[in-house]
């Protein structure tokens, strides 16, 4: 894949809360009930709004029904992000390991009338196909880094995903847009990054892909 067109997701304001999240280790463990709710086809998201400034953490899994590979090759291009990613405008690479281990990107992202817009780079290490570690380099957010990782299931037959961000903006933003981002952002970029990770590279659902709960 072309490294002008291999970026990592916005890794962005779809978390603007804040709760211990980030004083624990960095792994999430979930339990065998989140495993079992995660097979039947929800999205787990956990956060707590801020309560002195715009700031926080959240957390958040979704089971798909494909490979680490192709899960990680979604989150990891530039098309694929701009169809799923709520609010994103634009990304690109400006900068990149020669074996791609690591990648500075520039994305932007617009929230329409109740926000501005936000432009911001971070860079982003991976380990092929199992971990995406992100961190803020300038832009319109103090703090933006985080960690998406995906792990197979037992067997193999889907990836469970989950998704931790601290972000801290330079900008203002209402108590009211941060559960609204809770409560519909979140989910809708996790199920986005389900429905596109399964579509097969020829475009083809997966079989599993009209199985899940809304």
């Amino acid at each position: 894949m072309p490294t002008h067109v291999r970026v990592a997701i916005v890794l962005l304001a779809q978390a603007l809360f804040s709760s211990s999240l980030y004083g624990q280790n960095d792994d999430w463990t979930l339990t065998p009930a989140e495993l079992a709710r995660l097979g039947d086809g929800a999205v787990l998201v956990d956060g707590e709004l801020g309560t002195d400034r715009p700031s926080g953490d959240v957390r958040a899994a979704v089971q798909v029904h494909a490979s680490p590979e192709r899960v990680f090759r979604t989150l990891t291009d530039c098309d694929e992000a701009l169809r799923f990613v709520p609010h994103l405008e634009h990304c690109a690479v400006l900068d990149a390991a020669a074996d791609n281990s690591w990648q500075v990107v520039e994305q932007q992202i617009d929230y329409g009338w109740y926000m501005p817009r936000a432009y911001y780079v971070f860079r982003a290490d991976y380990e092929r196909f199992a971990r995406i570690r992100f961190s803020n380099v300038r832009g319109d957010f103090r703090e933006n880094r985080g960690t998406w990782e995906f792990r197979p299931t037992p067997d193999g037959k889907a990836t469970v995903v989950t998704y931790r961000v601290r972000l801290v903006p330079r900008f203002y933003v209402p108590r009211w847009v941060m559960r609204m981002t809770l409560k519909r952002d979140v989910p809708e970029l996790m199920k986005g990054l389900r429905a596109r990770a399964e579509v097969a590279p020829g475009g083809a659902a997966g079989p599993s892909a009209g199985q899940h709960a809304p």
